[in-house]
């Protein structure tokens, strides 16, 4: 089995892309290989064509005694690493300063043992064979060509050092690249087994480098802290709704349990009371469960479906006359800001159902401290593309690190749990809110942090006249 570094894509890629630098190199070598020796090879073959031109200067016809001449007077010349051999009809020598067995016709590469060769530092040479006419005898010139092969040699040597650099440092590479990503893979999968095992504070390390890997784990991160933050929602909404269903239960099985135990007591009169303190019980329990079960339809989106034009101005204005009377009972005073002529596309059921939870909120819990006025401002006003609703209250306001504990479902700010409610108001209204695309916002009131104005930012539009 091959080790788990091989396996890994960046060793693959690497060597994928040495074979290519390889196949690469072979072309570039193969195109000046041939193009320079071959470039050096014609021009020796054209001295060579030369030579011979010159010397039967009459072509076919030109007389043996003439060449023989010619041959002799190149050969008296100063050197210039052009080699001669003239030999009659069997094969004898007549003139030339090559010591060799003229070869057949036509051209070759001839080589000289090392410790004989044809001159001085000359090795190697290019030479041509030609019959002379009708006289039977052979011209072989020959030109200096150990340069040709030196540098064939020289060509040779270095694409074999360059392939073996290119090889040795693509598989380098590879190597390093395998092991850095496999190290980086190694602490994602180490990272994933402790999440695995219930650690959903462990987060994948990030290498500071900037790269695709730190991207990913930068995401994964995000994700693991969002999973963490619904499990400890989940765990605290579990926690909450175990402690309100315990209450009404509880008080509904002792109400049943005194009635048992003295069976004296089981008369009308004390049979009623009873029952009708057992109702309350369960009319409590099934109004937390009809609340959990309307926030889910809500957050489904399913009601998105019958969203109409919603005159806005009058489901405000019908909202506030209804309200100002329960304002007035419990000591407070609602003023009312509405601009006229607001329309939007929405579910009128559930934007009034949202902000008769928001005024409710605001009358039950923002009521100033005495003697100053407990007022609620309820405005809205249109700025285009949006209209704006806000209900603000002067009462002790909710600080702000804990507004988002407000929002959260059965987030009740009371420790003791002794309020009425279940803290699904303010949950039900943000779920209205993001249905209808916006945001429901807490700040305070008052710059010195007191009171609690409630903010809405709905798409809409101001219909003229």
């Amino acid at each position: 089995m091959k080790p788990r570094l091989f396996r890994t894509t960046s060793v693959r890629l690497a060597t994928l892309g040495v074979g290519f630098a390889t196949l690469s190199t072979g072309i570039v070598f193969a195109i000046v290989y041939l193009g320079t020796l071959g470039a050096i090879r014609a021009t020796i073959d054209a001295d060579i064509d030369n030579e011979i031109a010159e010397i039967t200067i009459q072509g076919p016809t030109t007389p043996l005694p003439a060449i023989t001449a010619a041959v002799r007077a190149a050969i008296a010349a100063p050197p210039g690493g052009t080699f001669y051999l003239l030999t009659g009809p069997t094969g004898h020598p007549i003139a030339g300063n090559l010591a060799i067995p003229m070869p057949r016709p036509g051209w070759h590469n001839l080589t000289a043992p090392a410790s004989h060769p044809f001159a001085p530092h000359i090795t190697n040479l290019r030479a041509r064979a030609e019959p002379l006419g009708t006289t039977g005898a052979t011209l072989l010139v020959a030109e200096n060509a150990t340069i040709l092969v030196e540098l064939d040699q020289l060509i040779r040597r270095s694409f074999i050092l360059a392939f073996i650099v290119t090889l040795a440092l693509g598989l380098a590479g590879g190597i390093a690249f395998g092991r850095r990503a496999l190290s980086r893979i190694e602490a994602v999968s180490e990272a994933g087994e402790t999440i695995m095992k219930g650690d959903l504070t462990r987060r994948i390390p990030l290498s500071r480098a900037g790269d695709e890997f730190d991207h990913l784990a930068t995401v994964i991160n995000t994700m693991l802290a969002r999973i963490e933050d619904l499990m400890n929602n989940i765990r605290a909404v579990g926690d909450e709704i175990a402690h309100d269903l315990r209450s009404p239960l509880a008080r509904l099985r002792e109400s049943l349990e005194l009635l048992l135990l003295d069976p004296t007591r089981l008369t009308p009169a004390r049979i009623v009371p009873a029952i009708e303190d057992a109702i309350t019980q369960v009319d409590a329990t099934l109004a937390l469960a009809a609340g959990i079960l309307r926030l889910a339809q809500i957050e489904s989106g399913a009601r998105r479906t019958g969203f109409a034009p919603i005159d806005l101005t009058t489901l405000l204005t019908e909202i506030a006359e209804t309200y100002e009377a329960v304002a007035e009972d419990a000591g407070a005073t609602l003023l009312t800001t509405i601009a006229p002529n607001l329309t939007i596309e929405g579910d009128a059921t559930l934007l009034t159902q949202c902000l008769a939870n928001l005024l409710e909120n605001a009358i039950t819990h923002g009521r100033a401290t005495p003697p100053a006025p407990s007022t609620i401002h309820l405005t809205a006003r249109s700025t285009p593309p949006t209209i704006t609703i806000a209900i603000a209250d002067n009462g002790p306001g909710i600080p702000a690190p804990r507004h988002a504990e407000a929002l959260r479902r059965f987030g009740r700010l009371d420790p003791s749990r002794t309020t009425t409610g279940h803290g699904l108001g303010l949950p039900l209204a943000a779920a209205i809110a993001t249905l209808h695309d916006t945001t429901l916002t807490l700040t305070p009131t008052h710059p010195d942090s007191h009171g609690l104005t409630v903010t809405l930012i709905l798409n809409g539009y101001e219909i003229s006249g």
